[in-house]
């Protein structure tokens, strides 16, 4: 069967810090002989969400790393005690933040492997954009075969108006599921793997609508949550 998933599932897939990483690679390797469909904006939201964290905690980072350029007698290995207590201050301060909090050291530890710490400030000055731009490099490493779905604008009126009582959380859950529809007779059936009770919820209620007026079989389309 086809299938798709959300944008938690694909910032589970490439980042190995996060509580749905290995989850999401274990759907990866079931999945390996079935096609996969990527929403385009499921991957803009991970690209979006990712920068976005990333840079949050850049700006936390920024505040402590003059802490050890200012001391010039401290050792490399002094200088990454520092960071890792610092590191573990962020996180108690911001639980919320953890596994992008660890994927940036992750990122760091490999980085300081072969290369001075004088030299970190270029390499995080990079960091946000080069982790999104990984995305569909990682996903094409793990499962070549996948397809981006664009809006189908030739059946997007006929949605919405069967989606008008369905009201998502955000902007970003609406158009996942507007690609998914609209390009539905296409790709089904089609199983669609999420991390959120409210959007599967909105999902299920929608295709029912959309099945109802547009003849699709209920094994057409279903949502299966994590």
């Amino acid at each position: 069967m086809n299938f798709s998933f959300d944008t938690n599932i694909i910032l589970g897939i490439i980042n190995t810090n996060d509580r749905l990483h290995e989850t999401s690679i274990a759907l990866m390797d079931d999945k390996r002989n079935e096609q996969l469909y990527l929403c385009h904006s499921a991957i803009k939201e991970s690209h979006n969400v990712l920068r976005n964290k990333i840079n949050e905690i850049m700006v936390d980072i920024i505040r402590f790393l003059p802490d050890i350029y200012q001391s010039s007698s401290i050792s490399t290995l002094d200088s990454q005690a520092f960071l890792i207590e610092q590191f573990k201050n962020l996180k108690a301060a911001k639980p919320g933040l953890s596994n992008f909090l660890n994927l940036v050291y992750h990122e760091i530890s490999i980085f300081l492997k072969d290369n001075e710490i004088d030299d970190l400030p270029d390499f995080l000055s990079e960091l946000s954009l080069n982790l999104s731009n990984s995305i569909i490099f990682k996903i094409e490493e793990i499962h070549p075969d996948f397809e981006i779905l664009l809006l189908n604008h030739k059946r997007l009126n006929i949605v919405k108006r069967l989606l008008a009582d369905i009201h998502f959380k955000d902007t970003n859950d609406g158009r996942i599921f507007h690609e998914l529809m609209t390009n539905l007779e296409y790709i089904k059936p089609i199983e669609f793997f999420l991390d959120d009770r409210d959007f599967a919820k909105k999902c299920k209620m929608g295709f029912i609508n959309i099945a109802n007026d547009m003849e699709f079989d209920d094994s057409d389309f279903s949502c299966k949550q994590f």
